[in-house]
């Protein structure tokens, strides 16, 4: 099945800003999401985090940057794995970065997590401000996809990192086919449960399928001047990393 335009995949509408309609509809999931990116990585996004996370522990990173921080998974463990000494978190969603923000409290993290509304895309931050960034299944969100990536490598210092962890849709095979099983009926009838918007859970999975991976991703973070120090896959290709090193 050929690739889809993933800037073209949104969840309500074809002539609403991408950004906003996602803002939107993390707004009104956001008490559920947590329960359903188990469902959806199948119990696994924990073990990927981890072992995401220790891949920068060589590089020592002292102030990092998590993109699309959702409820502050990544944030609060980037100080479990690698003990930096601050860490800001930025999402679209207002909502999402609330149920964060209980979070960080609750494991006493509330003066080294800083959590604030921010577009990739137009980040606020001066050159040059962190150590690494890392976008933890978000990125394939991103409506500019090279803008945001620019103004990830400007924010990074000299040779800083940036940590992607993103889910793919198997391309073939016996997998391929249980993934669209697993995501058509047992995904969609659990998103009945955990949320009215169903749009909202639809455009998880599609958007999965749409968004380049592998290769096709590697290639566009070169363009936008990174170079690949690591790419790995989880779970046969299910998930895969990518550990880049900003060129100056």
């Amino acid at each position: 099945m050929p690739q889809a335009d993933f800037t073209a995949v949104k969840p309500y509408n074809q002539h609403e800003e991408k950004t906003a309609q996602l803002s939107r509809m993390f707004n009104t999931i956001s008490g559920q999401y947590d329960k359903f990116n188990d469902i959806m990585t199948w119990g696994l996004a924990r073990a990927w985090r981890k072992s995401a996370l220790t891949s920068l522990r060589k590089y020592n990173p002292k102030d990092i940057l998590d993109i699309a921080a959702g409820t502050a998974d990544m944030c609060i463990k980037s100080f479990q794995y690698l003990q930096p000494e601050h860490v800001v978190g930025v999402d679209i969603s207002a909502q999402m970065l609330e149920v964060g923000k209980v979070k960080v409290a609750n494991v006493g993290l509330s003066e080294k997590i800083q959590l604030q509304v921010e577009d990739c895309s137009t980040l606020s931050f001066a050159d040059e401000s962190f150590d690494a960034a890392t976008i933890a299944f978000g990125i394939r969100n991103f409506e500019k996809l090279n803008e945001s990536l620019q103004q990830i490598h400007r924010v990074l210092r000299p040779q800083g990192h940036l940590l992607i962890l993103e889910m793919n849709e198997p391309q073939k095979g016996l997998l391929f086919k249980g993934y669209q099983l697993y995501t058509k009926v047992f995904v969609r009838m659990t998103a009945k449960y955990l949320s009215t918007d169903k749009v909202a859970y639809d455009y998880l999975t599609a958007s999965m399928h749409a968004f380049p991976s592998g290769d096709k991703l590697i290639g566009i973070l070169c363009q936008n001047g990174f170079k690949l120090s690591k790419y790995r896959k989880f779970a046969f290709g299910v998930c895969s990393m990518y550990l880049v090193e900003k060129e100056n």
